[in-house]
């Protein structure tokens, strides 16, 4: 009996030892999985950063865009707008509503000279030739200052400071 008590001890003894190795095991598979999932969660909230740095990046570039495509539209505009000028002031100046400045007047400076004297006086030979180089002069300046404007609206831009 005390032997069939021995065994039983025995055998008792052995499920203890065999229960707490499993449960050992056990809670090192379930530390084992609260560290997978703490890895997985930041791993998921760095690709959620990402996804919005990126989304906050696209929305920048897009707004970017847009005012870039308004600044181009604007001076192309300036630009146009300073073609007509030009062509109205030559259109004006050949219909005698507008007058060069008087050192564009050589030919009336010298209309009274003999023919020899006033053609000398005038190396492109022609009044059309003076107002034509006036209007072109005139709507070059502007073309230069349309684009001037647009490139440092286009640099303040980029710079971030006009938004």
């Amino acid at each position: 009996m005390i032997r069939a008590l021995v065994v039983a001890i025995l055998l008792l003894l052995g499920v203890i030892v065999w229960q707490r190795g499993s449960v050992s095991i056990a809670h090192r598979a379930a530390d084992q999985a609260a560290s997978s999932r703490d890895a997985m969660e930041i791993e998921r909230d760095a690709a959620r950063a990402e996804a919005d740095a990126a989304a906050k990046t696209l929305k920048a570039e897009r707004g970017s865009a847009a005012a870039a495509n308004n600044l181009a539209s604007k001076y192309e505009k300036e630009k146009n707008d300073a073609q007509k000028a030009s062509d109205r002031l030559i259109a004006d100046l050949r219909a005698g509503n507008q007058r060069l400045h008087q050192r564009w007047q050589a030919s009336v400076a010298t209309a009274e000279l003999s023919a020899a004297a006033a053609a000398g006086s005038q190396p492109d030979g022609r009044a059309d030739d003076r107002i034509e180089s006036a209007g072109r002069a005139i709507g070059a300046a502007a073309q230069c200052d349309a684009q001037v404007r647009a490139l440092q609206a286009y640099a303040m831009l980029c710079s971030g400071g006009a938004r």
